[in-house]
């Protein structure tokens, strides 16, 4: 550990490397509100071993254990976290939240390379399903009854791809019917859940559009298995930033759905609307103004979060608040971790912090520009 001699608090030194800390007296609070230890990230990796993750721009990073991710940032991704971070712990400690729990934010001294530690907000695999959603043509379906789907883009350089979809390969054949799949999927949940994430996603996209942010994704995952089984059983021990919403099938299966706001760093810019007119061709494109971004979003997911039919929250195990008390251990090291509400906003808000509650989007139900609904996913 390196000590902060004012304060005599711990400093993170991640990969054991000198780095420079952004935020660090919003993130060290954050960090500390959910029982995150100073050195989650400081042993577990390497820059050697970062591998791209399939996101934007082919960004890099690293799993940390089960649960936490160390996630290469571009310049202009380091300068939106640095400009947003002070909102940014606010909103999270303010009220319900779908962003990804965001830990540390930091520069390593000897490349100059930006990073920022997250939560694993699914934790691990295999997953009956697995999403990136947009509510646009870029939705796409990352893994599929346990087994995953590589990208197989349909770039300029492969002309052969242009030229009709019998030139297509396999891979591209199995990806394209997977996004096919994730434009057209339904996420079933209990009525409560649904109203839950629904508002929840209204507050962060109203938060999301004030600071011009946009080309954010939805990532859903979904786990079907006998009940406790599915990321360990919902309620703890948990490596998860959020608690997945579980619920028991007709054929009495535990489904739990774990569900984040990620990759939302990116800010509406003159580049952006240069890459807006040279897409004018393609139909419901991701690059869209930042309010234009976040009406489409809540607007598609409130048509795509389906309510479980038949199914009564009463038959499903609720916590133990005993077990799940406000003295847990760092969380993901035990089964009394506690809850996210317990440890996130467990610390009175400054005065100064609480801002007036965000008001519901009244968003008018109009057809969805994917087509017509289909069948919800058969769990």
């Amino acid at each position: 550990f390196a000590v902060n001699r004012m304060t005599g608090t711990t400093i993170p030194t991640p990969a054991g490397r000198p780095c420079e800390l952004f935020g660090e007296d919003v993130f060290s609070e954050l960090r500390s509100c959910a029982q995150v230890p100073d050195d989650f990230v400081n042993d577990g990796w390497s820059l050697e071993k970062l591998q791209h993750g399939g996101g934007k721009g082919g960004s890099q990073m690293a799993k940390v254990g089960t649960s936490y991710i160390v996630k290469e940032l571009s310049k202009g991704d380091h300068e939106s976290l640095r400009r947003v971070t002070a909102s940014y712990g606010k909103h999270v400690r303010g009220g319900a939240t779908l962003l990804c729990p965001i830990y540390l934010h930091f520069q390593d001294k000897d490349t100059g390379r930006f990073f920022f530690a997250m939560r694993n907000s699914i934790g691990n695999g295999p997953f009956a399903a697995l999403y990136d959603l947009k509510g646009c043509a870029d939705d796409k379906l990352i893994e599929e009854d346990g087994k995953h789907i590589p990208a197989i883009h349909k770039r300029i350089w492969n002309i052969g791809m242009w030229f009709g979809k019998s030139k297509w390969t396999p891979a591209r054949r199995r990806y394209y019917a997977g996004k096919v799949k994730a434009r057209a999927s339904q996420i079933p949940l209990l009525s409560d859940q649904r109203s839950q994430c629904l508002q929840a996603m209204e507050r962060d996209t109203a938060w999301l559009r004030t600071h011009r942010l946009m080309d954010y994704s939805f990532l859903v995952a979904i786990k079907v298995g006998t009940p406790g089984t599915s990321a360990t059983g919902g309620f703890g021990p948990s490596t998860l930033g959020h608690r997945p919403m579980v619920y028991r099938n007709s054929e009495g299966q535990e489904v739990a759905v774990f569900v984040a706001i990620i990759d939302f760093l990116q800010t509406w810019t003159t580049g952006k609307r240069i890459a807006r007119c040279i897409k004018f061709a393609e139909f419901n494109k991701a690059t869209v103004p930042p309010g234009d971004y976040a009406r489409r979003f809540n607007r598609h997911f409130a048509q795509h979060l389906v309510e479980v039919a038949g199914v009564e929250a009463g038959s499903i195990p609720q916590p133990d608040k005993k077990v799940m008390g406000a003295t847990a251990p760092p969380a993901g090291d035990d089964g009394a971790e506690g809850l996210p509400e317990d440890r996130i906003t467990s610390r009175p808000i400054p005065e100064e912090g609480i801002r007036a509650p965000v008001p519901v989007l009244n968003l008018p139900t109009v057809p969805d520009e994917l087509g017509p609904a289909r069948a919800p996913l058969s769990l």
